[in-house]
């Protein structure tokens, strides 16, 4: 009945996209004319305003108006025109809203995102419309496998700007195997996998199935839980029992993150937890106390002095802190779309979706693109894959380790402020 029911509201949506696209004039996807003969380029801005991501949403489209606002909203001789697109976490609603904004509100480029069901489900959308996608922050690696499945088709789904998720537990790895070589940890080389029940949370902890287990680590327990969770009790009290040397996973809701933190701390699990994403909101430090020290994630940092402009101008926009690993690269991924923009208008000399997807494939697709991040060392894509090149020139997040209450890094040596604490 369910599915049903989806399906007659997917069509209910699609016949009045279509009655609505009936009524107005369409060029194809070229060049917008603003009724007085300005230029303009629609750009639909996608992320997830309302359900569980709806904070991290909030700080994508701020950030991106911030960018936009930076150059008064043009490019050239063509003025910006940002359409917001609620992706929702329902990956079928936000595929729908962006579809109204490509045939009803006459978007011809999108960007920006945030879940990796979203992302997928957007993936269908601009194929079938051929509209140009640049720069979604989707993580998980089903993106990259469903790109592979028909890279012909897909297309359209420009420069992808996080990495595979191997990199992420690779590192994780390496900083433990060093440890217990050096006998910073004692103990068997036992993990327990723990994550929300999403496909980042599930692609990742494959991953550390993967790479762990390489390295001769046993995994005893391996345990998803919704998104939002906020009782953890249970699944902590099975891994202390399971007797694991440490804890590793993932949990984007930074609610859940807390009740994990504090849990574990309740019931002394005493072991060392690796938790990916607990900083993408600014707020863990309120939200976990002191039952955050200790725990280990990855720690981009702010290159020059571009990031700390960004993070005070955020606190007095918005009236609180900016995360770097949210705000930050909501802030950065808009720089890199601008000036994706401005070098397809210093070549071809007009911004339509025809020279963006031209400028897409041959340029970041074909491995000619670079952009001086104010995170990363640069962002820059090979021939063949939409994922970024990782590396400590390119896509390259160091691990931290909240100590004292706040994050330093720890790993690689090379960058670390401070020794791990085990």
């Amino acid at each position: 009945m369910k599915k049903r029911l989806s399906v007659i509201l997917s069509l209910a949506m699609l016949i009045a996209l279509a009655l609505s696209a009936c009524g107005e004039s369409s060029d194809g996807g070229g060049a917008s004319d603003g009724g007085d003969g300005e230029k303009v380029l629609k750009v639909a801005v996608c992320a997830p305003l309302t359900g569980t991501g709806a904070r991290a949403g909030t700080g994508f489209i701020e950030s991106t108006k911030m960018a936009f606002e930076d150059i008064d909203y043009k490019v050239g001789d063509y003025t910006i025109e940002m359409i917001t697109v609620d992706l929702t976490d329902d990956p079928e609603k936000g595929a729908l809203a962006l579809e109204q904004a490509i045939v009803r509100d006459g978007a011809q480029v999108a960007t920006q995102g945030w879940f990796t069901t979203g992302a997928m489900a957007s993936m269908d959308v601009v194929a079938r419309y051929e509209i140009p996608y640049l720069f979604n922050y989707g993580a998980g690696q089903s993106i990259d496998e469903k790109y592979a499945t028909d890279p012909d088709y897909y297309k359209y789904y420009i420069g992808k700007t996080y990495p595979l998720t191997d990199f992420i537990a690779v590192e994780y790895r390496d900083l433990v195997v060093e440890a217990m070589e050096s006998g910073a940890i004692s103990g068997d080389k036992t993990i327990c996998l723990y994550g929300e029940d999403t496909d980042w949370a599930r692609s990742l902890g494959a991953n550390y199935r993967k790479y762990f287990e390489e390295a001769g680590y046993t995994i005893l327990t391996e345990d998803y839980f919704a998104a939002g969770t906020t009782d953890l009790y249970a699944i902590l009290s099975k891994m202390q029992a399971a007797g694991p040397t440490l804890v590793a996973g993932t949990i984007n809701t930074p609610a859940t993150a807390a009740a994990f933190t504090k849990q574990a701390k309740e019931i002394n699990l005493g072991l060392p937890i690796i938790m990916q994403c607990l900083n993408e909101s600014a707020e863990w430090r309120d939200l976990c106390g002191d039952s955050a020290e200790g725990v280990i994630d990855q720690w981009p940092g702010w290159k020059d002095q571009r990031g700390q402009d960004f993070c005070d101008r955020w606190e007095k926009r918005m009236g609180y802190a900016a995360s770097i690993t949210t705000e930050g690269v909501a802030y950065d991924n808009a720089l890199l779309f601008i000036d994706a923009l401005q070098k397809c208008y210093d070549m071809y000399g007009v911004l339509d979706t025809e020279s963006i997807l031209k400028f897409g494939w041959e340029e970041i697709n074909g491995g000619n693109y670079s952009f001086d991040s104010i995170i990363q060392p640069a962002y820059r894509w090979e021939p063949g894959s939409i994922s970024p090149v990782v590396g400590q020139d390119a896509f390259f997040n160091p691990l931290g380790q909240v100590q004292g209450g706040e994050f330093v890094t720890i790993f690689p040596a090379e960058r670390a402020e401070a020794d791990p604490i085990w």
